[in-house]
């Protein structure tokens, strides 16, 4: 306990020493401009195989309400309205190359600052890893909702099978609320953890890295989901610009619990 204790204590003052608040805001700021075209691309894609109205909103919800707390309806909605413009279609679609790869060099380059790499990669090589990380995310999302198909489908049967009509209800929910998310975001930043830095931590350290950043993060959620309840203030001040603003917000606190879990790995790295 006291070894943890000093474990998480380490990490939060080299998050303070490495300037990783200024280093969120940044990556913050970056996964807005890059939103809309990493969405885009991905209904584009999806409408070369089915019907891209129906079956691209279910998408855009059943992703957005387990990442974005509070905030995936709205979003997805949003999203639905701005992508029936043909014109923003094709410009979002156009310029999805170059805003889509800030927030990953971006990502690229914070990593690397909690883990104190000493050398730099070549630009083609940051490049690569940027749409490797690309794919990633879009894979994840993909997979995100083919899983939710099948818990869907399982709950429609399952009463058929069984008779267990609220057991189903109930598992369905948990599942797609709390084991997929916290799944997903493990697998994924254990993954950025592995091969993000220059010098590459084991997969020990990188998963418990994971493991406390999907932990960490799983409960700033559902903190953040009863904090946005209470917002009728802010909201009066902000307008029709509130969601945007919790939305950097949001990515401002998980972009910091990432940072933070690198920081870990860091400490995990340098006792070796």
């Amino acid at each position: 306990m006291i070894a943890l204790f000093r474990l998480l204590y380490g990490a939060a003052v080299d998050f303070r020493r490495h300037g990783c608040s200024s280093l969120a805001a940044s990556l913050a700021f970056f996964a807005l401009l890059s939103f809309f075209p990493i969405v885009f691309l991905l209904l584009y894609i999806i409408g070369f195989f089915v019907s891209q109205d129906r079956i691209g909103y279910d998408f855009l919800l059943n992703f957005l309400q387990g990442f974005l707390p509070t905030l995936g309806a709205d979003l997805a909605a949003e999203v639905k309205r701005v992508a029936g413009e043909q014109i923003v279609r094709w410009v979002v679609f156009l310029a999805f190359v170059w805003f889509g790869m800030l927030v990953f060099h971006e990502v690229d380059y914070a990593i690397n600052v909690v883990f104190e790499s000493p050398r730099k990669r070549h630009p083609l090589i940051s490049t690569a890893i940027s749409i490797a990380l690309l794919g990633l995310v879009e894979g994840l999302m993909i997979l995100s909702y083919l899983v939710t198909q099948v818990l869907r489908l399982l709950v429609d049967y399952a009463p058929r099978i069984g008779g267990i009509d609220l057991v189903a209800i109930a598992a369905h929910k948990f599942l797609l609320s709390y084991v997929l998310p916290f799944a997903l975001v493990l697998a994924a930043v254990t993954c950025l953890y592995r091969y993000l830095p220059t010098k590459r931590p084991a997969w020990r350290e990188a998963a418990v890295g994971g493991v406390v950043l999907a932990l960490l993060w799983e409960f700033a959620k559902h903190l953040f989901s009863t904090y946005v309840q209470h917002l009728s203030v802010y909201g009066r001040m902000y307008g029709s610009l509130l969601m945007v603003v919790l939305f950097l917000l949001w990515v401002y606190y998980s972009a910091a619990l990432l940072l933070f879990g690198a920081g870990i790995v860091h400490r995990l790295q340098a006792k070796r």
